[in-house]
């Protein structure tokens, strides 16, 4: 190969171009190397070449600068040439001078072919437009609804939802709070706080407890609930989940350890009740003689039996939290119990990963999502209770599981 002057490439005379066509009958006679000069400058329209270890696209300029410098000369020493020539932009390697002569020698070209595939004519600015206004008005639809209604496949939905920042935000489930229920979150806040300054380590000494039902035919799927918009709304639902056929499951958080799960037969009253802390707390002592501190149970009847906060008393002595205890939890607040924001949610969401079959069934899924929480993953659980606490404090003890 020779040098050639971008002036002969570019020169009318070697060539002329229809538009959709091409005259090459006045290419006969002349030299090799103007017939190659001037095949290139004729399919320079029509190309596409994408250097793929190029730092920063080459202009059409050039791309043709390096074919004009080729000569006979090394790619190394064509890369080297042209980055010399070129200080302030990122440099090219042999590679991408390889590559691209490659492509012209095989198409005489150095421009990018149009891309494969159909344009995107449906997320263009009208359609957008008409998308988020309609989203904008029924929040709550889904894409697969709107789909159907409009004729946008549900790909292009979403293109166009999250090119607008939009996301679908979930249905948080929450019971309602009383007029006083506030002050009360408040003031337990800030006595956990309290015992948090004194000893950081003050979450992992507390036995988190309670109970749930667990539902042969499944819950309430928040996955089907979608809110779609650029700020968090803060949806709720203080809706609660019914059924038929059920298991009630019993279990605690001490530390980084899951106690538990017990299975409780029929309804559960306060004698069952007692009898199931006598079963769990002589199981709780450790080979180094630890045993939890506190003792954290919610206000449900069972727990409020006379027997049971005698035996509380006994065993956690000024170190019980629950109704009427020596530290009085507040009600309605699932937002501060690890067991309700995140041990049942976390575990049904794996047992019902499944078709449930039968009670047994249930209850063999139940324990191995028990078994299959990591300690790592308990002590995060513990950070984000303080985490609640203090947001507690920040809020005046209104509810926050739905602006976390």
């Amino acid at each position: 190969m020779v040098a050639i002057s971008k002036s002969a490439i570019l020169d009318p005379t070697f060539f002329s171009i229809g538009r959709g066509s091409c005259d090459t009958s006045n290419l006969l006679g002349i030299s090799q190397e103007k017939q190659w000069c001037a095949w290139f400058e004729l399919f320079t329209s029509f190309s596409l070449f994408t250097a793929i270890d190029m730092s920063k696209r080459l202009t059409r300029d050039e791309r043709i600068e390096i074919v004009l410098i080729s000569g006979e000369r090394s790619n190394r020493v064509i890369a080297a040439d042209f980055n010399a020539r070129h200080p302030t932009r990122p440099p090219i390697s042999h590679a991408t001078v390889s590559k691209l002569l490659a492509k012209f020698r095989e198409t005489g070209s150095v421009l990018d072919l149009p891309k494969c595939g159909r344009m995107k004519t449906v997320t263009n600015e009208q359609t957008s437009v008409a998308v988020l206004a309609s989203f904008s008005k029924s929040p709550q639809r889904s894409t697969r609804r709107m789909s159907l209604e409009s004729g946008i496949s549900r790909t292009s939905l979403r293109r166009i939802l999250a090119t607008h920042k939009l996301h679908p935000y979930k249905l948080q489930l929450l019971q309602h709070l009383n007029e006083d229920d506030p002050d009360r979150r408040t003031q337990f806040a800030e006595w956990a706080k309290q015992k948090l300054e004194q000893d950081p380590q003050f979450t992992q000494k507390i036995l988190f407890s309670d109970e749930a039902n667990f539902y042969v035919n499944g819950e309430v799927n928040k996955q089907n609930h979608r809110y779609w918009s650029d700020t968090n709304p803060h949806w709720i639902d203080p809706s609660k989940t019914v059924g038929t056929k059920k298991v009630m499951v019993w279990c605690g958080i001490w530390g980084t350890k899951i106690v538990g799960p017990f299975f409780i037969n029929g309804n559960l009253k306060a004698t069952g009740y007692l009898k199931l802390l006598h079963d769990v707390f002589p199981s709780l002592c450790t080979e180094a003689g630890t045993f939890p501190e506190f003792f954290q149970q919610d206000g449900a009847p069972p727990h409020y039996g006379c027997q049971v906060r005698a035996f509380l008393d006994e065993q956690f002595p000024e170190k019980w939290i629950g109704r009427r205890g020596p530290v009085e939890r507040p009600p309605r607040s699932p937002d501060l119990t690890p067991l309700d924001f995140y041990l049942w949610g976390h575990l049904k969401a794996i047992v019902y990963g499944v078709k449930i079959r039968d009670v047994q069934h249930l209850k063999l899924r139940i324990l191995e999502a028990c078994a299959g929480i990591s300690p790592v993953v308990l002590l995060s659980v513990c950070e984000e209770w303080e985490k609640r606490v203090a947001l507690t404090i920040h809020h005046n003890g209104q509810h926050i599981e739905h602006i976390l």
